[in-house]
């Protein structure tokens, strides 16, 4: 049986560790890409055509946040996620991704970076299991 049988704990502090760090892919399919253009053509008055020019990376059938930066920080990250309301189901599903969940050990290893881990909320197995099932990581 999974280490996790009897639930995790875990509450999003906001902190950003996760959004920083070692370059990954920040993938918005493309429901989540337009809801992510709604929220910016709202917030901040940009147009789709400049949301893929100046934030986005063409990926499969979406986009990609950018997150060339010398310090792999994604493009929406500025003192905490500037779209957390948008933000793409690979980031909702965190820290509950299978590379997390595969053994005790990795659950450890990723929770000394992320302050949210074994803190708060109690997440029951069947709901860590719906979301890793989801999950793309």
């Amino acid at each position: 049986m999974a280490f996790w049988k009897n639930g995790l704990r875990f509450s999003c502090q906001r902190c950003g560790r996760c959004c920083c760090g070692d370059p990954g892919i920040v993938y918005f399919n493309p429901a989540e890409f337009d809801r992510l253009v709604e929220h910016l053509n709202k917030t901040r008055g940009l147009t789709r055509e400049v949301i893929v020019r100046d934030y986005m990376r063409p990926h499969l059938d979406s986009y990609t946040a950018r997150d060339d930066f010398p310090d792999g920080h994604c493009i929406f990250f500025e003192n905490g996620c500037t779209v957390y309301e948008v933000r793409p189901s690979q980031c909702r599903d965190f820290p509950f991704w299978r590379c997390n969940l595969a053994s005790k050990a990795d659950w450890d290893e990723t929770a000394q970076m992320c302050p949210g881990m074994n803190q708060g909320k109690l997440w029951s197995a069947d709901e860590i299991q719906a979301v890793a099932s989801k999950a793309r990581l």
